[in-house]
């Protein structure tokens, strides 16, 4: 874990994220990316040396204006944190784009950003940049919604555990020893999809052993969703953090299907790990 990506928008869910990434940081002896994604008028473009191009020069002068006061406030940014390398940086486009540009190209190894959540017809609709990041980012990806105090020392980690997923198991496991934390795996039952505790018992038991997962508990929880089921365990167990692999759907397999690792991070107030499953 030597590069970790932090995007801004410089939101205090963002400032949330960058703090829990400099702790991370210095752990590891790694460097923080900080990126802020402009999005400039449609008629102006910036280069990658910083200068703007614009047919309007008023659109110009805004555009440069609002150039200077990101550099000023990610400086400012980057000065807040201590002992850390932080290199900033000012993209212009789809901050999406920008981002998943900046995760195959940097080498980065983990991205944590803040996010505000989304709800409504918002969450169906458009969703926010941590829900299309966790889709379809290649790197784990930790989102944040509040200051993170203390060390994280309890990490829920759900499944249904009916599949072989050894990329996903090899970085939990890199996770939980990089803040040597216990490991609480759990299946939710639910109403709709109900099975037998014994059968349940016997896929965690197999799935721990196989993986040779250390420092591990396991448990059933029954709730009226998956969703709920999650964050209610991980209230119940005052977890620190909630580990959960994606499917990384996309288009109208999404759309009906959705993704319980995306509603969970929109909706639980905890951290949230994640990183997208490999079929």
């Amino acid at each position: 874990m030597k590069n970790i990506l932090v995007p801004t928008d410089f939101s205090k869910q963002a400032k949330y994220a960058l703090d829990f990434a400099a702790v991370i940081a210095k752990k590891a002896s790694a460097k923080i990316k900080l990126v802020h994604v402009l999005e400039v008028p449609s008629s102006s473009s910036l280069h990658v040396t910083g200068e703007v191009e614009s047919d309007d020069p008023m659109e110009k002068i805004f555009t440069i204006k609002l150039i200077e006061s990101s550099e000023r406030r990610l400086a400012e940014l980057a000065a807040s944190v201590s002992g850390v390398k932080v290199e900033t940086h000012i993209h212009s486009g789809s901050p999406f784009k920008v981002l998943t540009h900046e995760i195959n190209d940097s080498n980065v190894d983990l991205v944590v950003m803040g996010t505000s959540g989304s709800s409504g017809i918002d969450e169906l609709t458009v969703g926010s940049n941590a829900e299309k990041m966790v889709r379809h980012s290649t790197s784990p990806v930790i989102t944040v919604k509040s200051p993170i105090m203390g060390e994280i020392k309890n990490i829920v980690f759900a499944s249904d555990f009916a599949e072989d997923q050894p990329a996903l198991v090899e970085q939990l496991k890199l996770l939980q020893t990089f803040f040597g934390a216990k490991l609480h795996v759990v299946k939710i039952n639910t109403p709709h999809d109900f099975h037998a505790s014994h059968d349940d018992v016997i896929n965690m038991d197999t799935f721990i052993k196989k993986y040779k997962l250390e420092n591990t508990s396991r448990s059933i929880y029954n709730d009226l969703s998956e969703e709920e089921g999650i964050m209610h365990y991980a209230n119940d167990i005052k977890a620190d953090l909630i580990a959960m692999g994606t499917s990384g759907r996309t288009g109208l397999g999404h759309f009906f299907l959705g993704s319980i690792a995306e509603d969970i991070v929109n909706h639980a107030k905890r951290p949230v790990w994640t990183y997208r499953l490999h079929k």
